[in-house]
Parts: C-alpha cells; structure tokens; sequence
C-alpha cells in the first residue's frame, strides 16, 4: 500500500472504526478504477453517435466494479446503521 493511500486508510478508521474505514478505502478504490475505465470511453474510437454504451472489452469489468462497489456500500451502511 502506498504511503498516501496507508494516511486515508489511517483516517478513515480514526473516523468510521476499523472495519468501517477499511470498506471506506476499498470503495474510493473500486471508484478510482471505474473513473479510468470510463476514461477509455474518451479515448476509444467509434463512430458518432456509438459512444452510449461502454466498449465492449471493457463492459464486463465495469460490470462487476459496479457490482462489487454496491456490495461495499451496502456493507458500509449497515455498519453505519448498526453503530459499529
């Protein structure tokens, strides 16, 4: 881990409690790489008008990012719920 991504995680616990913090960081990830995977949208070359759904290489991985992103949420928000 990288020292600036080891100060977040730090922060996160400080703030929301180990596990809490821990699904805080892994969320800003999965995030992080479903921004550069959309970023390739911008640089994937199509015709005009085809830029509505994601290249086709790359749909099934965002699919399980976004997938795997909900998953976190949910879990972060029933930690939240639960006052842990």
């Amino acid at each position: 881990m990288t020292e600036p991504d080891a100060a977040r995680l730090d922060d996160y616990r400080f703030q929301m409690g180990r596990d809490a913090g821990n699904l805080a960081l892994v969320l800003d990830s999965l995030t992080d790489a479903m921004v550069a995977l959309n970023q390739h949208l911008v640089y994937y070359r199509l015709g005009p008008g085809d830029r509505t759904t994601p290249p086709p290489d790359l749909a099934p991985l965002l699919g399980v990012l976004a997938d795997a992103k909900g998953l976190v949420q949910e879990s972060l928000l029933r930690l939240k719920g639960s006052g842990e």
